[in-house]
């Protein structure tokens, strides 16, 4: 099979990094950015690489033998679910999958060592020791449990805290417990005294965690009421809700990544909240130098005619 061009969309993402990473790692291979490059672009077979890309891309370019995300997820890709003979491929990698590892990691001990409290104790100039239940204490529950969230709960109960995760469908010899499905959605929720939700955005996710999630969060917990971290994708989160939750004090703080509307509008009553830490959507970013190598074995296995080694279900989404 002949060799393909490389057409690379980083969308928001400054391009010169992925030009030159991509431009070393060809091996003779064009590489056009879009648009910059359009015009150079020549007839022969392509692959996209890209990320929250303008839609028409996909009409200028519509006939690619591969797509490949330059990170984690695939809901920006949402137009090409039902174009079935486009293979579409996610990012797994160890340097991504440890990000997140260290982001979840970082986010739920916030929360577990109330570093949000004694942030506004600095503020204060106030000395006032907290009581801090042991690691043994606190229920870490894992929404979506697939690559990223079984790193980060294997990682959390390293450390010592009681972790059990949540999954659409049920798991075979997890090394800590996975409730699956609806049927298993209520026990998850009622043992959860910090909520983590890696969920992808998918048609079955989209605004699954709001008021009725939190309300069924445990409520006899030794940190004083359930906490939320949010790493996943934002439109899974009903962000009014959360909102509401946080003033109200059905979830006592939250650590947040990513949101319905990013950057997170200026006028968002998140912004602030003092039970409430955000980040610019940065958990897991994607190194240029790791992702273009993983892709660019992927290009030469698509042309030997080999298997791509993690194509997603679009119509899934993951």
């Amino acid at each position: 099979m002949s060799r393909s061009s490389i057409i690379v969309a980083p969308g928001p993402w400054d391009p010169e990094p992925w030009r030159k990473e991509f431009e070393a790692a060809s091996d003779g291979r064009p590489v056009h950015v879009w648009p910059k490059d359009r015009a150079r672009v020549d007839n022969g077979p392509y692959v996209i690489c890209a990320w929250k890309a303008d839609p028409k891309i996909f009409d200028e370019f519509p006939a690619p033998r591969a797509v490949f995300s330059l990170g984690a997820g695939v809901d920006h890709l949402q137009g090409l679910r039902t174009s079935r003979d486009i293979p579409v491929v996610r990012v797994v990698d160890p340097d991504l999958t440890m990000r997140m590892v260290e982001y979840v990691t970082f986010a739920v001990l916030y929360l577990h060592r109330q570093i949000g409290t004694y942030q506004a104790e600095q503020r204060r100039h106030a000395w006032r020791p907290m009581i801090q239940p042991a690691a043994s204490r606190v229920r870490v529950g894992i929404m979506g449990v697939g690559v990223l969230g079984e790193a980060c709960a294997k990682t959390l109960a390293q450390i010592g805290l009681d972790v059990a995760g949540w999954a659409r469908t049920p798991r075979d010899a997890s090394p800590f417990p996975v409730f699956a499905g609806q049927d298993g959605f209520d026990e998850f929720l009622q043992r959860t005294d910090i909520l983590v939700s890696l969920l992808p955005d998918t048609p079955d996710t989209a605004g699954l965690v709001g008021r009725n999630v939190f309300a069924r969060l445990a409520r006899d917990g030794s940190l004083g009421g359930p906490s939320f971290v949010s790493a996943g994708r934002g439109k899974t989160v009903v962000e009014d809700e959360l909102v509401e939750a946080l003033r109200s004090g059905m979830l006592t703080g939250a650590v947040l990544d990513v949101f319905n509307v990013e950057p997170l509008p200026s006028d968002s009553p998140l912004w602030a909240m003092e039970n409430v830490l955000i980040t610019p959507h940065v958990a897991a970013d994607s190194d240029p130098e790791v992702i273009v190598a993983q892709i660019m074995r992927d290009v030469e296995r698509l042309e030997k005619g080999e298997p791509l080694s993690n194509t997603v279900d679009m119509k899934r989404g993951y």
